[in-house]
C-alpha cells in the first residue's frame, strides 16, 4: 500500500522537497491558495505539481482526507492558525508535520493544539537548502511519534534526524544555527561590499579561507575566535572602533561591524577578560568561566 503524503502550501519548498519521492511507493497530494489563479503564480503552481506527479486537492478538508502524513509548508506567520485549524479536522493514524521555520514557543503552542486531537503531532525543522537537498534535505524531528515518523519516510528516501519528544528542540537548533548561518551571510556581505571598494576581495577572501581551513580548520577557528573574544574585547573594540570609521569614509554600510564592536564592548563591560589569568583554549573553557559568572549574578 502506498503511503499518502499530503502537502499545505505548495511553493519553492514544497517542489523540491517532494521530486525524489518513489513513484511506486507513495501517493502526492497538496493544496495552496494560489493553484487555482489565472496568472503566473497559479500556472506556475500547478505545472510544478504535474510534474512532480502531485494531485492538487480542491480543498483543505479534502487534502486532510486523502493524506496518511501531512506536512505545512507555509510560512513561519501561518505556522500556528493552520496547526490550529487543522488539529480538530484530522484523524486517529494521521500525523501533521510543522516544516516551518518558527520559533521554539510557536511549535510549542502548535503541539498544545494537537493535544486535543485524535492526530499525531511532529516539530520539524528543515536543516539545510530544500532546492540543493530536495526530498534528501537534512530535516531534524520532535515528538512522541518523531522517531518512527522518521524511519518511515526514511526509507522513502527522506533525510530525517530523531532529535528528542520534546516539542521545540528542533526548532531551537534550526533558530541557533541561524545565528551562525544567518550571521555569516550577512558579514560576507557587508565583507565584500567594503573589500570591492579597495580591490582587495581576493586577497582578504583567501586570507580568511586558509586560516579557516589550513591553518586551523572550522572547530579549531571556532575555538580560537570565543577565546579571544572573552580575553582580547578590550583591544578588539579599538580596532573595531577604527574599522567603523573607514566603513563610514568608504559610505558603506557598516550594521555588521557595529554589532561586533557592540558585542566586544559588553563582553569588556562584563569582565571577561579579567576571568582569565592564561588564554583559553576552547570555547568550553569559556562556557565554564560564563556559567560561573551567570551563578554569582543570580545569588
Amino acid at each position: 500500500m502506498k503511503l499518502k503524503l499530503g502537502f499545505i502550501g505548495f511553493g519553492e519548498a514544497g517542489y523540491f522537497f517532494t521530486k525524489d519521492f518513489p513513484a511506486d511507493k507513495v501517493e502526492l497530494f497538496a493544496f495552496g491558495h494560489h493553484q487555482d489563479e489565472d496568472n503566473e503564480k497559479g500556472r506556475t503552481l500547478r505545472a510544478r505539481a504535474a510534474e512532480n506527479g502531485v494531485k492538487l486537492m480542491p480543498s483543505m478538508q479534502a487534502l486532510l482526507e486523502a493524506s496518511d502524513i501531512v506536512f505545512n509548508l507555509t510560512t513561519a506567520s501561518a505556522a500556528l492558525p493552520v496547526g490550529k485549524e487543522v488539529a480538530p479536522l484530522m484523524r486517529k493514524g494521521q500525523t501533521y508535520i510543522d516544516m516551518n521555520s518558527a520559533a521554539p514557543k510557536t511549535k510549542e503552542e502548535i503541539g498544545k493544539a494537537f493535544e486535543a486531537s485524535e492526530a499525531d503531532f511532529v516539530e520539524a525543522a528543515v536543516m539545510s537548502s530544500v532546492p540543493v537537498g530536495r526530498t534528501h534535505v537534512p530535516v531534524c524531528v520532535c515528538g512522541k511519534t518523531a522517531e518512527e515518523t522518521a524511519e518511515k519516510l526514511n526509507a522513502l528516501g527522506a533525510n530525517f534526524r530523531y532529535l528528542s519528544e520534546d516539542i521545540g528542540l528542533a526548532s531551537a537548533s534550526k533558530m541557533l544555527r541561524s545565528i551562525g548561518a544567518k550571521g555569516m551571510i550577512a558579514l560576507f556581505a557587508e565583507l565584500v561590499f567594503a573589500t570591492d571598494r579597495y580591490h582587495l576581495t581576493d586577497e582578504v577572501l583567501s586570507r580568511l579561507n586558509w586560516t579557516m581551513t589550513e591553518e586551523m580548520g572550522f572547530m579549531g577557528f571556532v575555538n580560537y575566535s570565543v577565546a579571544s573574544a572573552a580575553i582580547h574585547n578590550g583591544r578588539f573594540v579599538h580596532e573595531m572602533e577604527e574599522v567603523v570609521s573607514m566603513m563610514d569614509d568608504l559610505g558603506e554600510n557598516s550594521i555588521m561591524t557595529q554589532a561586533a564592536l557592540k558585542k566586544f564592548e559588553w563582553l569588556h563591560e562584563q569582565g571577561y577578560a579579567d576571568q582569565f589569568a592564561v588564554r583559553a583554549n576552547t570555547y568550553d573553557e569559556v562556557l565554564a568561566v560564563k556559567h560561573k559568572m551567570d551563578e554569582q549574578k543570580e545569588r
